[in-house]
């Protein structure tokens, strides 16, 4: 009976420690409500392209794209899919670059369990602005928060300048 306790007892201190050292840090904690989500998207974003993504990790599920939807050169609408991983390849090739982003308005609808966020955005690149445009961002709440199921993205152009009611 003794040896069967210990046993227990040690097989719950590894599982115990195991999800311990899965969870991510307090700086990476889910967002309590949907409106915090922007807010957490742009610090998951910002800072050195090479950093560790650990908070975007968290905050989209495994199973999360993004889509960025932009004009072709004949004015059609395209658009490249990426996963996560995708994203974070893409970004850490751009090394130590400083990247800022914002999101400067948002509304968002919700429905019990889930939420959608339409949001302008600016992002800079050491201090430039590289880019402006809209995210429309789905979200899901878990037991720990709020997570991202997916962000459709889309870059303001020339051609289609951010509306007036996009912007602060």
């Amino acid at each position: 009976m003794l040896r069967t306790l210990f046993s227990v007892t040690i097989l719950a201190g590894a599982l115990a420690g195991t999800a311990m050292a899965k969870a991510p840090d307090a700086a990476c904690a889910l967002p309590s409500e949907p409106k915090d989500i922007p807010a957490a998207l742009d610090a998951a974003i910002t800072g050195p392209a090479d950093k560790d993504r650990d908070c975007m990790k968290a905050l989209l599920i495994t199973e999360a794209r993004l889509m960025f939807v932009s004009l072709d050169t004949d004015g059609a609408p395209t658009y490249r899919l990426e996963t996560l991983d995708d994203w974070i390849a893409r970004v850490k090739a751009r090394g130590h670059v400083v990247l800022e982003e914002k999101q400067l308005k948002f509304h968002m609808e919700r429905y019990d369990n889930i939420a959608h966020l339409w949001s302008s955005y600016t992002l800079q690149s050491d201090g430039k602005q590289v880019a402006r445009g809209i995210n429309s961002i789905q979200a899901i709440k878990e037991a720990g928060g709020w997570r991202v199921t997916g962000i459709m993205v889309q870059a303001e152009s020339a051609t289609t300048p951010l509306p007036k009611e996009y912007l602060p």
